[in-house]
């Protein structure tokens, strides 16, 4: 039985996952800046040459962050190889900071559209490299839980660009946002490199130094026998990674069984972490309130498109934050089966209501059945099947995938079956966005959502037959055990 974690480690660690959430904090603002700036780059007041921006315009300036999440993935792992782990996160402040100029400088679509390229680089590489990071000092025990504070980082940074954006000016905002990228910059350089790195650059002593900082050992006669197995246990792996016959990485080390399986669980859930649409809903939330709206004059409007989106993303913060008491908790794979179908829940009740209920007032009949339902009930449903559905997806679909992830690729592949995965997260998430107002225009709101429930229900059917559970285990056995799952599924006919 392994001793209780140290307060000292507990701190070290915490202190260390902070650190560098930063930036992802910094980012989180990047993500949510457009939705309060559109108003001003859409209106007559506009310092944009070439007038108020297009619908065409506006959609590109939100997806162009998507087209540098997929070089920020590739080229931070390559990175992340090349100069270690803290070293590459302290180069993801060069494109952040960029993009802020080009907001503060940038005069036409086109700059602001190459500042967000340069935006989604930084996120790539944010999402690529701080979970392995955080996987790599962790302890297993609180694994979970600092890895659930990048989604937390993340998404209080979209609600402070909401509300930041709602109180100060279109140019003041970078200058308030810069303080983040350079705290940053300065706090990181006081970490020690990750040990598993350190071990892979021959660096041992640095290597022991650095565990023994986030295993809160204060010196050489402090260590327990557990930090020495520890240390020992994870020399031997990175040993063993390096020197045997067949340590550089091939094409068979990605067709072995717990290769496949793993590669296939973490391509999966970030597409599915895409995919079930929480992102869009944040995205086109005034979009979707308009159309939940019945088109009647007696009928109490709509929240406006600025309270809407603080209140949905406060909502997602929330249920960021209630992942990460429960994640070590109840574990990882319970929270995503009961988050994809509780989103499942909240998207065909609103389904439901629009097809069922909503008037399409082209005649006094259509609002027969409206007209029974309480009024109270008319104005709240959109907007509590909303939150209800971004508060489930919060809990587990946007947070714990890329705690799993980590987890689930064998040590090998799992430099690059992360950069395979996340690349995965900025195609589908530019896909969504892209197709999501179309899917709203075409089949409707109704079938829209019916649509994304589909993808949820599936999505927790394949959790359920497929995901191992990985809370409070060694990375080192995890992959093995999905194997187990996959092999057991076949044999039993699944």
């Amino acid at each position: 039985m392994q001793p209780p974690l140290s307060l000292l480690s507990v701190v070290n660690q915490i202190f260390g996952t902070l650190i560098v959430n930063l930036i992802a904090l910094a980012h989180g603002i990047t993500l949510g800046w457009v939705s309060p700036s559109l108003e001003y780059l859409r209106s007559n007041e506009t310092h944009l040459v070439g007038g108020p921006m297009t619908v065409e315009e506006t959609s590109w300036l939100g997806a162009s962050l998507c087209i540098g999440g997929m070089i920020g993935v590739t080229l931070y792992g390559y990175l992340a190889d090349l100069v270690g782990k803290r070293r590459a996160m302290q180069i993801i402040a060069i494109p952040h900071v960029a993009f802020w100029l080009c907001v503060i400088f940038g005069n036409s679509v086109l700059q602001l559209c190459i500042g967000r390229v340069l935006a989604g680089i930084a996120g790539g590489g944010i999402l690529r490299i701080v979970p392995l990071f955080v996987a790599d000092i962790a302890d297993a025990r609180i694994r979970g839980m600092l890895g659930s504070l990048l989604p937390v980082c993340l998404n209080l940074g979209t609600v402070l660009a909401f509300i930041l954006g709602s109180f100060v000016s279109f140019r003041t905002l970078p200058l308030i946002v810069l303080v983040l990228p350079a705290l940053f910059t300065l706090a990181i350089a006081f970490l020690p490199e990750t040990p598993p790195c350190l071990l892979r650059a021959y660096r041992s002593e640095k290597a022991e130094q650095s565990l023994m900082f986030y295993r809160g050992v204060r010196g050489h006669f402090a260590k327990s026998e557990c930090f020495r197995h520890e240390f020992q246990q994870l020399k031997d792996g990175i040993e063993l990674e390096t020197t045997a016959s067949d340590a550089a990485l091939s094409w068979k080390d990605f067709t072995t069984k717990p290769a496949r399986q793993g590669l296939l669980m973490g391509m999966f859930l970030m597409l599915l972490n895409q995919s079930s649409g929480s992102m869009a809903l944040i995205t086109y939330a005034s979009s979707i309130f308009e159309l939940s709206n019945p088109p009647s004059a007696t009928t109490v409007g709509v929240l406006p498109a600025s309270i809407s989106s603080i209140v949905l993303a406060t909502i997602q913060l929330l249920g960021t934050i209630i992942s990460l008491a429960l994640v070590d908790r109840v574990g990882r794979k319970l929270l995503l089966i009961v988050s994809c179908l509780g989103m499942t829940i909240g998207y065909l009740t609103l389904a439901g209501y629009v097809h069922f209920l909503l008037p399409t007032g082209s005649s006094p009949s259509d609002n027969a059945v409206f007209d029974a339902v309480p009024s109270i009930t008319s104005r709240l449903l959109p907007i509590c099947s909303l939150s209800f559905s971004i508060l489930l997806a919060s809990i587990g679909l946007l947070t714990v995938p890329f705690i799993v992830m980590a987890e689930v690729l064998p040590s090998k592949i799992r430099n690059i079956g992360s950069t395979i995965c996340t690349t995965i997260v900025a195609l589908s998430a530019f896909a969504v966005l892209k197709v999501f107002p179309v899917l709203l225009d075409t089949i409707g709101l109704a079938g829209t959502m019916a649509g994304v429930a589909v993808v949820c229900l599936v999505g927790a059917t394949v959790v359920i037959l497929f995901l191992p559970e990985t809370h409070g285990k060694s990375l080192v056995p995890i992959a093995a055990e999905v194997e187990q799952n996959s092999e057991r599924n076949r044999t039993e006919g699944v």
